[in-house]
């Protein structure tokens, strides 16, 4: 296939994705309710994907499409792509806290740090008081 003619299906199938995307119906029950063949439609997704990534390398841009929008052709879109580094689920993002008092009274428990204002102090004796 020439440039030209890759060019001119590219355009027609990322219309066609759109049109699907922007019709809230799964890709498979949009196709078959289009009449478009389901492997066809895939197979252009994961080309228009691979141009997309490759363009990407080449491109500092990120494109932005809205929901009521149209994809530019493959050869006018400027995609961005960035690895984010998820902790492992192994790790503990959040502080561990180590009171330096605890308080029991039935199945309450308080844990309280040296760091607590004279108020907060106060409260806490009051409610702990009111029976």
């Amino acid at each position: 296939m020439d440039k030209i003619t890759h060019q001119v299906r590219a355009e027609h199938w990322t219309k066609i994705m759109n049109e699907c995307i922007n019709s809230g119906m799964s890709k498979t029950a949009w196709c078959r309710a289009n009449g478009i063949s389901v492997k066809q439609f895939f197979y252009w997704q994961r080309i228009l994907r691979r141009e997309a990534f490759e363009n990407s390398r080449n491109s500092s841009l990120p494109a932005t499409v809205g929901p009521h929008q149209e994809l530019a052709p493959a050869t006018q879109r400027t995609v961005s792509f960035t690895e984010i580094k998820l902790p492992s689920s192994s790790q503990n993002t959040a502080p561990v806290f180590h009171p330096d008092l605890v308080i029991r009274k039935g199945s309450l428990i308080l844990e309280i740090s040296n760091s607590a204002s004279d108020e907060l102090l106060s409260r806490i004796g009051g409610l702990l008081g009111a029976e």
